[in-house]
């Protein structure tokens, strides 16, 4: 049978649970509604200064990109690095033209090549980009040797182009034995032009 507490006990059982109420107090009204969220606080605060400090850098390397963007303008050679022309529907032409040319210099390699459809593409511009898109999809027919020529003068040779997809895969009226023939090919290929720039109006 438990003996009833003491003056002293009933006195330290009662500054215990009076210990505790203050801790749940501390608890609910400072640590959920002060300390936590001003937790939160400090930790976006260091996000932001972390931000700052690198778009700080970004903005310090600015005017040196800035030189080198210049620079790379006034090359000669990179002139040649795009395509030339400013209307993109006729510069979209003449490379569908320079592609069906080149197709045919490499279609007497091996199996040989052939160009069965071509399409211009032309992108709508973006204005914050220096440069316009011009693409042309291409469906071939053609061997492994012109094909991977073809391919090597697009990586190698100005102006430069850049091939989007590719998709390759046996064609139909391959022989079911030997060789594979001549491949069924779609290319989707991307070259540059140079922005006109805006016209001046007349004073």
């Amino acid at each position: 049978m438990l003996r009833p507490l003491n003056e002293r006990e009933r006195r330290g059982a009662a500054l215990g649970a009076l210990a505790l109420v203050l801790a749940a107090l501390y608890w609910l009204l400072v640590q959920s509604w002060f300390a936590g969220p001003l937790s939160d606080v400090d930790e976006q605060i260091q996000q932001l200064r972390e931000q700052q400090q690198r778009y700080a850098g970004k903005l310090a390397q600015r005017p040196l990109l800035d030189k080198q963007l210049q620079q790379a303008r006034q090359d000669p050679a990179s002139s040649t690095s795009l395509l030339p022309g400013t209307d993109p529907s006729a510069v979209a032409a003449d490379l569908m033209q320079r592609m069906a040319d080149l197709i045919k210099a490499k279609g007497q390699e091996g199996a040989g090549c052939a160009l069965t459809q071509r399409m211009p593409i032309t992108p709508e511009q973006d204005q914050a980009q220096p440069y316009r898109q011009i693409k042309v999809s291409l469906t071939l027919e053609c061997g492994i040797e012109p094909l991977m020529a073809l391919l090597h003068t697009l990586e190698f040779h100005r102006p430069f182009l850049f091939i989007d997809n590719l998709s390759v895969r046996r064609g139909t009226s391959a022989p079911t034995t030997g060789g594979a023939g001549r491949l069924e090919v779609h290319l989707l290929v991307r070259g540059y032009l140079a922005k006109a720039a805006p016209a001046r109006e007349a004073p």
